[in-house]
């Protein structure tokens, strides 16, 4: 009899194993395999991790097939619906499907041994009438034990080591070793879930909507209802304050009658407190959270739990959009117009907004994009009609939008004001903090000073690995590479010149914090950036304190823009409206009118109006103009007939194509060899450059980029896939060379 053969994919993710290898299913394994499971292969000399997809054809005679050793762990499978969503990400992304299927696990899980969290936990021994006569015995000569025994027989007569520390304070360690020794306890062993919530949910009834809301909801429900053939997407369009996330509750709420699930993104781990916060107090326990501020071992249990069907709602950053639901019924995207939904740096660079819309299609589900001020591709998807449009006009309660006033610093300068604060500024936080009310100011840059220059010979202290000027930070007392985070002492004098006359220029989220502590040392200041977030808990810490008002003024970049509803909030500040506004990307007008809308919606979702103060060097600028009126529309019109003329998306779609590596000449010579390979291949669309990238050196190594213009993205990344197949060896001879491959780029620096 012929041994039974399978067909794995193993998780080794390199261009050489882009294909499905053929393993013996061993005795054990017969009849017993299921697509989507993960198993132990042997691979050249060592064992590998690999999914098993289903059965295979004989190889060729002569040909060896080794047997798999077993299953790595007793994980479900995953669900159908995620193999064939790696496999479009991985065709898609021009990225291998070894690459694609690691987004379907958490790396806990890839482990031959998953580790286990176990804990203690206490059982009362005792009858409940006795009990309760020990504990009135108890009460005047040993009131912790009395405590303790009163505590477990409130919690059912049980509770975990962990949950009495917390509950009952350290001391209670003591009267739990008398309690055991007197065989009042029974303690036993159990594996605890790792849980990252940490609390219990707080119920809130649900809100009273605007006719605006029903309307809108009304909408959703009927996209819910109709055929997936005939489902469109949805992009809800609402101002800041509209009540979009009572919308996404509502439409769950729906989907869950259905038996079906949900998954909501939201595109920072930052938003993720607040949001958790209420999707739990209406859902409770039914709610799991994905995202990179989880541990290892969090995000194996909060996975394990969405795949055994403990919960129906998955709440997450981008990853969550790969949550190992079976029947997905609702997929909402938060803030889609966010760049961080864009995976890079690291094979497949998906973008979560065009995975979430194929796994809508291949679940049958709908799909919610939701912003308030939408990317323009999606926006001119629902304008030409390929999703359907609904809209918020108006801010809950008809509450105002807040009035924004643009202060151009260039005038600031000739007045003599050279403060980072105008004057208006300094007036408008004055009269905050002297109603008792809260502020945000928001700046794009971390750090104390962006740069040191010498006044001498002109030159910027600059990274060692990377072309750019590397960033003072105070609090350190030293500068930073943003991009490679190498460090360095501050010179006291010039390394180019030896000119004493060096100077610390530009201003950061840290300056800024540092400047209102001087201007107002009686005032509560917390700093929200990556500097200030780097230990777990640390954004929701600061959330909480500036939510029971223990802050009176939240600087923050761009972590501060967007989902925060804070009601004692009336005044932000933008800092800077520029940082973003001089980038070398076609995208730099839409950031720029991104942020500064997003980061003002956060005034005035009170009771109390809002107002805004933007302060800039380029005030005129149509995308600053329709951000100080709310006006989407014209902003998006002005826009787009600028993308049109240059040919940019949404009129095309990109491919980037970044080629580094650590000899100058190297690089080039290889780039000159990838565009020529492209052009022999008779690539249908346009290729510009090589030409040195805008950052051109990072990490050590020097950069070339090229990038593909074309109508057709499927017919691009073919053509690119299979001139590297057939041309590899021609421009990557060595190993000293690097290629990444980035379709549909949000940032090509």
């Amino acid at each position: 009899m012929a041994a039974e053969l399978a067909q794995v994919a193993v998780d080794v993710a390199a261009a050489e194993t882009d294909r499905l290898f053929t393993y013996e299913v061993p005795p054990s394994l017969v009849g017993k395999l299921q697509p989507g499971q993960w198993v132990k292969v042997p691979f050249g000399h060592r064992w590998v991790a690999g999914l098993y997809l289903g059965p295979a054809e004989a190889p060729p005679e002569g040909v060896t097939v080794k047997p798999i050793q077993g299953l790595l762990s007793d994980i479900p499978p995953i669900p159908a619906v995620l193999l064939a969503l790696a496999r479009w990400t991985a065709r898609r992304y021009l990225s291998t499907y070894p690459a694609a299927l690691r987004l379907l696990l958490p790396a806990e899980a890839r482990r031959e041994q998953v580790r286990t969290l176990r804990e203690h936990w206490y059982r009362l021994a005792l009858p409940e009438d006795e009990a309760r006569v020990l504990i009135q015995r108890l009460q005047a000569r040993a009131p912790r034990q009395a405590a303790l025994l009163l505590y477990l027989l409130e919690n059912q007569g049980q509770a975990a080591h962990s949950e009495l520390v917390r509950r009952l304070g350290e001391g209670i360690r003591d009267p739990i070793k008398a309690a055991l020794q007197k065989g009042w306890l029974v303690a036993a062993e159990q594996v605890r879930r790792r849980d990252p919530f940490g609390d219990r949910p707080v119920t809130l009834p649900p809100p009273v909507l605007t006719r605006e809301q029903e309307e809108a909801l009304a909408s959703i429900q009927q996209e819910l209802m109709a055929p997936p053939s005939f489902r469109q997407p949805v992009l809800l369009h609402g101002v800041t304050g509209s009540g979009k996330t009572e919308l996404f509750l509502r439409a769950i709420q729906a989907v869950r009658e259905q038996g079906r699930q949900a998954i909501c993104l939201v595109p920072e781990i930052s938003l993720t407190p607040q949001m958790i916060s209420r999707f739990r107090a209406r859902f409770g326990p039914a709610v799991a959270v994905l995202h990179s501020g989880l541990s290892a071992g969090e995000k194996y249990d909060e996975w394990q739990r969405i795949r055994r069907g403990e919960v129906s709602i998955v709440v997450g950053a981008r990853s969550a959009i790969f949550a190992p639901f079976d029947n997905v019924g609702l997929i909402i995207v938060d803030e889609e117009h966010e760049s961080s939904y864009k995976q890079e740096g690291q094979a497949p660079c998906y973008h979560a907004r065009e995975v979430a819309e194929e796994r809508a299609r291949l679940e049958g589900a709908l799909l919610v994009l939701a912003s308030a001020t939408p990317a323009l591709e999606s926006f001119y998807k629902a304008e030409t009609g390929l999703y359907r449009l609904v809209t918020l006009e108006h801010r809950v309660d008809q509450r105002p939008m807040p009035s924004v006033q643009l202060v151009d610093m260039r005038e600031e300068l000739r007045s003599g004001n050279r403060s980072i604060f105008s004057r208006a500024l300094q007036e408008a936080l004055e009269e905050t903090l002297a109603a008792g009310e809260q502020a945000i100011l928001f700046l794009n840059r971390r750090g104390y000073n962006t740069f040191i220059l010498c006044r001498s010979c002109g030159q910027a202290i600059m990274c060692p690995n990377c072309a750019v000027a590397m960033t003072y930070h105070l609090g350190e007392n030293h500068l930073a590479c943003h991009y490679c985070e190498h460090q360095a002492p501050v010179p006291r004098v010039c390394p180019h010149c030896g000119s004493k006359y060096i100077r610390h220029m530009g201003a950061g989220t840290e300056r800024v914090e540092a400047e209102l502590r001087r201007l107002y040392p009686h005032i509560r200041v917390a700093r929200m950036d990556v500097d200030t977030t780097r230990r777990k808990g640390a954004h929701a810490a600061i959330l909480e304190a500036f939510a029971r008002h223990e802050t009176d003024v939240l600087v923050g970049t761009q972590m501060v823009t967007k989902g925060l509803d804070f009601p004692e909030v009336t005044l932000v500040g933008v800092v800077l409206a520029d940082t973003t506004l001089n980038l070398p990307d076609f995208r730099a007008a839409e950031r720029t009118f991104q942020l500064v809308t997003q980061v003002a919606g956060r005034a005035g979702r009170g009771r109390k109006p809002g107002r805004v103060v933007v302060q800039t060097y380029q005030p005129e600028h149509y995308s600053l103009q329709a951000a100080s009126r709310h006006d989407y529309a014209a902003f998006y019109r002005r826009e787009l007939e600028a993308r049109e003329q240059l040919g940019y998306p949404p009129f095309s779609h990109l491919i980037h194509l970044v080629i580094a590596g650590e000899a100058e000449s190297r690089v080039r010579e290889t780039a000159e060899a990838v565009r020529a390979l492209l052009a022999e291949h008779r690539f249908s669309g346009e290729i510009l450059g090589p030409a040195p990238a805008p950052i051109p050196r990072l990490r050590g190594l020097y950069r070339y980029h090229l990038v593909l213009k074309g109508a057709d993205l499927t017919t691009m990344a073919a053509q690119v896939r299979a001139a590297f197949a057939a041309g590899r060896g021609r421009w990557r001879r060595s190993r000293d060379i690097r290629l990444s491959v980035d379709v549909g780029p949000v940032n090509m620096l």
